[in-house]
């Protein structure tokens, strides 16, 4: 569950992304102002922020601006109906990550809002002695317990049947892990997922 932050003076536009992110299985908090805004990102480091510009005390520039002054690193995706290039232009410069206009198409702003997010936990997860640890390998590429397993088989070279051997499956169950393994990580070789485990692709 990741905790999305959204700063709209509109109580029904804010509702509805809400609704729409908790679907999504988010936890969403809604501020309506740029004071609560700047206060609850500085406290709470939500994993992306939603930033309307048009605040009622002051504008999401200055949003944006203090965020990043105060070490607020947190994805920012403005949404805004100014759509002007100068406008995104002066967002970008002042750190956003994302620029969508309204009206918007709900589908693709929850895909860019994932895409965000995934990026973010990418960026922030760690190597554990040089190899991907079992969140990054669960978030980036979205293998199971089981195929994290074999993933790390596969690394070290083992065949399916010493791999079914190692976890105790039927070699027909072991194959079946594998090729899973290889489509998730786009690798078409056990050298290839070795790169990947070890971050070097």
């Amino acid at each position: 569950m990741k905790r999305i932050l959204i700063v709209e003076d509109s109580i029904d536009l804010a509702g509805g992304l809400r609704r729409n992110l908790e679907v999504e299985g988010h936890r969403a908090t809604i501020s309506g102002t740029a004071a609560d805004a700047i206060e609850t990102a500085l406290r709470d480091a939500p994993d992306l922020i939603v930033l309307d510009l048009g605040l009622p005390d002051r504008d999401g520039y200055f949003v944006l601006e203090q965020l990043r002054a105060r070490g607020c690193h947190s994805p920012v995706l403005i949404l805004s109906a100014r759509g002007l290039e100068a406008d995104k232009v002066k967002g970008f410069r002042l750190g956003a990550d994302d620029y969508v206009t309204k009206p918007f198409g709900v589908v693709e702003l929850m895909a860019r809002i994932g895409a965000h997010l995934r990026r973010a936990a990418s960026e922030s997860e760690p190597l554990t002695n040089g190899v991907l640890g079992d969140d990054a390998l669960r978030q980036r590429y979205a293998l199971t317990d089981r195929q994290i397993e074999v993933a790390r088989l596969l690394a070290q070279g083992l065949s399916n049947a010493e791999i079914a051997d190692t976890l105790g499956l039927s070699t027909f169950t072991a194959r079946n892990h594998t090729e899973a393994v290889l489509l998730k990580l786009g690798a078409s070789t056990r050298a290839r997922v070795g790169a990947i485990l070890r971050g070097q692709a």
